[in-house]
């Protein structure tokens, strides 16, 4: 009877604990502490931001001062051309200019316009063609066509914009992507000024692919075509819905479009979408900026810390530089990045750092962590690190711990304890990278107070007997 009750040992115990442990592993409990853990992480690791990246945020002072949301494009025009004057080095924006902004009395004016033509270029078909005549500069029609003309250039901000993005040539807008797998092929082609950004010469294996995306929205053809650039400002939350990576690559049919980022990162090293190089399932890198990333080609990114109650990147109000209130000066050879920070004006996201942090902030983030390669990693051998350190701890519940008595148990237990957590901190914070281990510290946590517990109920129940 004795060797059938084996279930009853102290080994048999280890040995059900560190099944379930295994086959939970994967599920959201322990999913969760893995995360908790990586925030710690990035909020317990120290690295300076970029000080060649400025933000211009378009925050509540702005709005209450400029007009209600959203603004002309005159006033972004506007605004580009003092960054122009300013010699920005690029210009970043993450408004979406997807419509068109056009005064309703804009056609009528452009009708006008026509017929006044069609009037000045009457003639009197029995007079003699005189080929060396000049043009009339005088007469009803002339200060009628001028104030229409006038009319018609103040009625299209649209061109206004348009305008000043080509007169800037550094300024890159944002896309957005609907993530899913495609079903089909698309409705139609992308128009040209999308498709010169898509990368080109990628190699890896096709068995890994980015994140699969089934429609774009872009900007309205004037403005689009004016930029410099476009890439998606896209982000994929996690299960929590936390953001922790940077998708640098998303695929669209059988194109591959980069991220904001990653644009806004070449073009201020003077680079192009031909400089980005893609291994599928690997990495990308851009000239020699190596970036690591997950299979999908995401980035974890690096979340820079508030120091001393300043915020990481410092955000100066759009209207504080539009007024002249900040000397345009100040945006000399910086990375201008443009975006809404006021409440009800887009959405936010929550990262390790912050609840609530603008996708202008996070475009900050992203750009300086891929420009001084401050990114984490997980390094191809750390899942075989990750099973190896729950094989030890399975092990020790199952073998050793049965055999010790419980004040050594427990002295030996939070040694280990202490060993896993300070080697997932020491990692991260020191080599930027992350090791899941936090199965094996739950499977250590659970398998010792299971063994605990088993021995108080057994020593009770021997206590009643006697």
């Amino acid at each position: 009877m004795k060797k059938l009750d084996f279930w009853k040992s102290d080994w048999f115990l280890g040995v059900a604990v560190a099944i379930a442990m295994f086959l939970a592993s994967n599920g959201d409990l322990v999913q969760s502490l893995e995360r908790k853990a990586y925030d710690m992480g990035v909020r317990a690791a120290s690295r300076a931001p970029s000080d060649k990246i400025a933000v211009i945020a378009i925050d509540d002072q702005s709005i209450a001062n400029i007009g209600r949301w959203p603004w002309s494009r005159e006033i972004h025009a506007r605004m580009t051309d003092i960054l122009a004057g300013a010699k920005a080095k690029v210009v970043g924006n993450t408004v979406f200019f997807s419509e068109p902004q056009i005064d309703p009395g804009y056609r009528y004016v452009t009708q006008l316009l026509e017929l006044a033509a069609k009037d000045t270029a009457q003639v009197d078909p029995n007079a003699p063609a005189d080929p060396n005549a000049e043009a009339p500069t005088s007469g009803p029609m002339v200060p009628f066509v001028a104030l229409l003309k006038e009319a018609e250039q103040a009625l299209n901000p649209d061109r206004k914009l348009a305008e000043s993005y080509t007169r800037a040539g550094n300024v890159l807008l944002p896309m957005v992507f609907t993530l899913g797998e495609p079903r089909g092929k698309p409705d139609k082609p992308l128009p040209l000024f999308v498709q010169k950004n898509a990368i080109t010469g990628v190699q890896g294996s096709p068995d890994t692919l980015p994140l699969p995306t089934a429609a774009v929205q872009i900007p309205i053809d004037a403005i689009g075509q004016a930029a410099t650039g476009l890439g998606h400002l896209n982000a994929n939350p996690d299960v929590d819905g936390g953001i922790r990576t940077e998708p640098l690559v998303l695929g669209y049919f059988d194109q591959y479009y980069p991220s904001l980022s990653m644009m806004i990162a070449a073009k201020s090293l003077n680079l192009g979408v031909p400089d980005i190089k893609v291994r599928l399932g690997e990495g990308v890198s851009l000239a020699k900026l190596k970036i690591g990333t997950d299979p999908a080609l995401q980035m974890y990114t690096y979340f820079y810390k508030d120091r001393d109650g300043r915020p990481a990147f410092q955000a100066d109000s759009f209207y504080d530089v539009y007024t002249g209130k900040i000397p345009p000066k100040n945006y000399q050879d910086k990375i201008v990045l443009i975006g809404p920070t006021a409440l009800g004006v887009g959405s936010t996201s929550v990262t390790p750092v912050s609840p609530a942090m603008p996708p202008v902030m996070m475009l900050a983030h992203a750009v300086s962590s891929i420009l001084q390669e401050h990114f984490f990693v997980v390094p191809p051998w750390g899942v075989w690190v990750e099973k190896l350190a729950f094989l030890l701890v399975a092990l020790y519940v199952i073998l050793l711990l049965p055999r010790l008595k419980a004040s050594i148990a427990a002295i030996l237990t939070a040694s280990i304890f202490v060993a896993l957590i300070a080697v997932h901190f020491v990692l991260i914070t020191t080599q930027l990278m992350w090791l899941q281990l936090m199965a094996a510290v739950t499977l250590l946590l659970i398998g010792h107070l299971a063994l605990t517990t088993k021995r108080f109920l057994v020593t009770e129940k021997g206590k009643e007997r006697s």
